[in-house]
């Protein structure tokens, strides 16, 4: 019997359930629905002391569900009105709280199963969508730019906590409401109301892109848990900083990322498609084809670093033994000043380790020797470690995301941190230093103290076709394209740098320290006519 199919049946997820009951559904040709549920959000005891990973799993303490003729039909039926269908199918709670089961099920029903009428109502994926948001919703804006009324009527449609959905459009909408700029990109997985990927920059990052764009740096930075893993990709400053341009939080073994996320970040900033002349990737990146594609002027480049690493642990793992003159060989390979070196280091290599790792070589890593090799390295990348760089970055994303954080979380901690980085590089004893060396007294202490305002004050910037605009809370102040003027009475008075242009440079990554800003006061400076 059908019956026996069901009944006492187990499962350890309410997605598990989900797919399940699709496919039987789909069988059968018969239409379910939700007549009641219990949330396990609602019970006491998963939430004090809170349960989440219970609550994530299995949704729901109990749950009933009834044919879709359960209340009948208006149409007579042979000469009489057609009776409520009592099929149902009911799921509790195991008494160990570790899983569902099916503990009672009626599925006959009293009325002929069409199979036209399910192929127009059944909705695949229909339970996972009932406790959060419709399928057709997710599957509809999935992969698509989303801004602020596109979250806002997202969350409208929440119907409870799910997969962390809720929480992840309620940091969206505080994005948008902060920074209507923002650009995000939402990837839902196909018929489930679950988050796969997510995208976003803010306007700040925009700003950084189009002024550095000339090299760029991606990698997968850190495993927020077990299901999630954080790529960035980077810029670097005037001052020689690694910069985030744009964040992409993504399930683990996600296919093809490096296209989603250069074409996502092109279609946000489109300027800099054809201004980025490199780009570094980290030795994981796959489908590396995608950068010709999406930045035609680039060149690839892999952290060499990295590369290094890769190799050494490589030559262990298939029997070199125990001699010191690998590494340094290895050193000399990457840091090759010519082919001829390369190819010197190449041939030593061959008489050092095991010939299963000269054809592991041979096969993975000569053929893409410009990628990696420092003779064949972007010139002006040739002066940026960028394994550096990408370390960097990862430690102070390490300091800053909070203990296995979550998806809406992380973005939370992502978000804190791009404002926080503003305060944390200025180096207020660092600068005034700089700035005392080339200034006279009295006008070096006029710089440290706005050094001092820029680092402290509450500002809101604009980018404009001229320049930037710049609101401190009472007046608008605006500023060239250079940042090297503004229209505040300190900068006209003196015509030294004021606490706008040091706030507005620091955000958008120019270098603090230059002797450009005091071109128009050359009787500041030290041995001035």
């Amino acid at each position: 019997m059908e019956e026996d199919e069901l009944q006492e049946k187990e499962f350890f997820s309410w997605e598990e359930f989900s797919a399940f009951f699709d496919a039987w559904c789909e069988r059968r040709k018969v239409l379910f629905f939700v007549k009641n549920s219990v949330p396990l959000s609602k019970c006491k005891w998963a939430t004090v002391p809170p349960r989440p990973d219970v609550v994530e799993a299995l949704k729901y303490s109990s749950v009933r569900l009834v044919c879709k003729d359960f209340r009948g039909s208006s149409k007579p039926d042979q000469g009489g009105q057609h009776k409520g269908c009592c099929a149902s199918i009911v799921l509790k709670m195991s008494p160990k709280k570790d899983r569902l089961i099916v503990t009672e099920c009626q599925l006959a029903h009293n009325h002929a199963l069409c199979p036209i009428e399910f192929a127009y109502y059944f909705k695949k994926g229909y339970l996972m969508a009932n406790s959060c948001l419709p399928v057709r919703t997710t599957n509809k804006i999935s992969k698509q730019f989303v801004g602020g009324p596109d979250v806002r009527r997202l969350l409208s449609y929440c119907k409870s906590r799910d997969h962390g959905v809720l929480d992840v459009l309620t940091v969206l909408d505080g994005l948008f409401a902060s920074d209507p700029s923002a650009k995000v990109k939402l990837v839902f997985m196909e018929d489930k109301v679950i988050v796969q990927t997510i995208f976003f920059l803010s306007s700040r990052m925009m700003a950084l892109s189009r002024r550095f764009p000339l090299m760029l740096f991606f990698d997968r930075m850190v495993g927020l848990n077990e299901e999630f893993d954080l790529y960035s990709v980077l810029c670097v400053d005037g001052a020689g900083r690694g910069r985030e341009v744009a964040y992409c939080l993504t399930q683990r073994e996600t296919p093809d990322l490096l296209r989603f996320t250069l074409a996502s970040l092109v279609q946000s900033v489109p300027e800099v498609k054809l201004q980025v002349r490199c780009i570094t990737l980290g030795v994981e990146i796959a489908h590396l084809e995608a950068v010709k594609e999406l930045l035609p002027n680039a060149r690839v480049q892999i952290c060499r670093s990295q590369v290094l690493e890769t190799l050494f642990s490589k030559a262990q793992e298939l029997g070199a033994a125990e001699d010191e003159r690998i590494w340094p060989l290895l050193c000399r390979l990457a840091a090759a000043k010519s082919p001829a070196a390369y190819q010197q280091a190449v041939q030593e290599m061959k008489t050092i380790l095991p010939q299963r790792f000269v054809r592991y070589f041979q096969r993975h890593w000569q053929p893409r020797s410009e990628m990696w090799v420092q003779f064949w390295a972007f010139e002006t990348a040739r002066n940026v470690n960028a394994c550096e760089l990408l370390k960097q970055h990862q430690r102070r994303l390490l300091a800053a995301l909070s203990p296995s954080p979550t998806v809406a979380q992380c973005m939370l901690d992502l978000l804190a941190m791009q404002v926080g980085s503003e305060a944390h590089e200025l180096d207020e004893g660092e600068l005034a230093t700089h700035y005392r060396a080339i200034c006279k007294p009295e006008p070096a202490g006029l710089i440290e103290e706005e050094l001092g305002f820029a680092r402290h004050g509450r500002y809101r910037f604009q980018e404009t076709a001229e320049g930037y605009l710049l609101h401190d809370g009472l007046s608008e102040f605006a500023m060239d394209q250079a940042l090297t003027r503004c229209s505040c009475s300190i900068y006209t008075s003196s015509l030294l740098p004021c606490r706008h242009l040091f706030a507005t440079r620091l955000r958008t990554g120019l270098a603090l320290f230059d002797p450009g800003l005091l071109h128009r006061n050359r009787a500041a400076l030290l041995g001035a006519c």
